[in-house]
């Protein structure tokens, strides 16, 4: 059993709350000090800020100790490998929580204190993060990726395809009213899971906190044991893509990722030392199949379904005509067709990823 690992044992209420802020980085280090600036300015600080840095240039360690003492910044110089990076800060860290944070996240002045209040106030939450937003194409903040149409709804249910908005605003007419009923029934059984092909699902985001089973952690604060017992999968490439998927697959009292919608954090995604779409869909895709295979909360169906909808995923993009996805999408179906997925082989036998 999964909480076999996991002390079940909490007090009535947290009496002493520490946070280490862990930050893996490399090579950005304009975006890193604007995140720290974030830091430095909230009304209640983490008693640490642990930076795991894997930046060409060792200098920087200096910088940072010397440009931000209130945060009492802990300099670890790294081999470029994300999901090692966090789970080097994760050990060293001093915390009874760690607040994984992005280099490139910008915060409102109150949002550790916010997100430490509820933790302190409700004894069965150990995993919190405020709204993930990012910049749409109007270059307006939002923590949601709407969908425009009743048959763009009906695509992703067909093939299972993963969803982060609600589906409330959707418009309908009368002669699809019926369709959108028994899509949003379905939707409401499923809650803020996972779709069955095992792509995120997130449809409900109630006020002022709603709970989901995955989420991006890069903005969020949890128990440090928990993170012990349930670490960054080093099997991943440097890059890390998926990680956050598999971790919060192992927390226990699944879902367990609580989310503050007043707790906005800004994720400036920036560009450097980030693959491009279609790469990122590509090793995303054999992250999430490595977890399935590797996780029993999944079927041979599940697993069925997950190849149905990256079919899905390669009509839309054949329809569109963007032939880069189209080919990481032929490309992922045939490495698991194959079963040459590099995370599932046997270590001897494991293909590097290209970047």
């Amino acid at each position: 059993m999964l909480t076999e690992f996991f002390s079940t044992e909490s007090p009535s209420r947290y009496d002493v709350i520490t946070i280490s802020a862990v930050i893996p980085t490399y090579n950005r280090r304009e975006s890193l000090l604007r995140t720290l600036r974030s830091l430095a300015l909230q009304t209640e600080l983490p008693e640490e800020v642990i930076i795991v840095d894997a930046s060409d240039d060792v200098r920087i360690g200096i910088e940072l100790t010397d440009s931000f003492p209130s945060l009492n910044v802990k300099y670890i110089r790294s081999l470029p490998s994300l999901c090692a990076q966090r789970n080097t800060g994760i050990k060293s860290a001093a915390g009874s929580h760690v607040f994984l944070c992005d280099d490139d996240l910008e915060f409102p002045i109150d949002y550790v204190s916010k997100i430490k209040a509820f933790i302190q106030d409700n004894s069965d939450v150990h995993v919190v993060s405020g709204s993930w937003n990012e910049r749409n194409e109007e270059g307006q903040w939002g923590y949601e990726f709407p969908l425009r149409s009743i048959g763009r709804l009906c695509w992703k249910f067909i093939f299972q395809q993963g969803i982060w908005c609600s589906i409330k605003n959707i418009e309908t007419s009368s002669s699809n009213r019926f369709i959108y009923r028994s899509l949003s029934n379905f939707y409401l059984r499923r809650k803020n899971s996972y779709t069955l092909a095992g792509w995120p699902l997130v449809t409900h985001f109630e006020k002022p906190v709603f709970k989901t089973a995955f989420y991006s952690l890069g903005a969020s604060i949890l128990r440090r044991d928990w993170l012990l017992s349930s670490p960054f999968d080093e099997v991943l490439d440097a890059k890390g893509i998926g990680d956050h998927y598999g971790v919060a697959l192992h927390f226990p009292d699944f879902p367990a990722i609580h989310v503050l919608m007043d707790a906005p954090a800004y994720h400036h995604k920036i560009k450097d030392n980030r693959l491009s779409e279609a790469e990122s869909f590509y090793r995303r895709g054999l992250a999430l199949h490595y977890f399935m295979n590797t996780s029993e909360r999944f079927t041979l169906i599940n697993r069925l379904f997950f190849i149905w909808s990256l079919i899905g995923n390669c009509l839309a993009f054949l329809v569109k005509g963007n032939w880069l996805l189209l080919r990481a999408g032929t490309k992922l179906i045939s490495a698991i067709l194959k079963g040459s997925n590099p995370y599932t082989m046997e270590p001897g036998k494991k293909k590097l990823l290209r970047t």
